[in-house]
């Protein structure tokens, strides 16, 4: 399980920025761009979102595995 504040930040870097809140999630748009991704509001993240929602944003599997990891420690 991975932090959500983490996550956020990692996505705030990546160029995205907070769009709207729904009942059970946030919307975050990449700027300059049409690509969102939705962040759900729980405090924990499953690792499988997070990996796919990375790769989504553009993001190398070895940085992805890099942020994982220093996201558990």
């Amino acid at each position: 399980m991975i932090p959500r504040s983490h996550f956020i930040n990692k996505i705030r870097a990546l160029g995205y920025t907070f769009k709207t809140r729904q009942k059970r999630t946030q919307l975050w748009r990449k700027r300059g761009g049409t690509h969102y991704l939705s962040v759900p509001l729980s405090d924990r993240l499953e690792e499988g979102f997070v990996v796919s929602s990375l790769r989504q944003a553009g993001c190398k599997d070895d940085e992805i595995r890099a942020f994982i990891a220093s996201a558990k420690s």
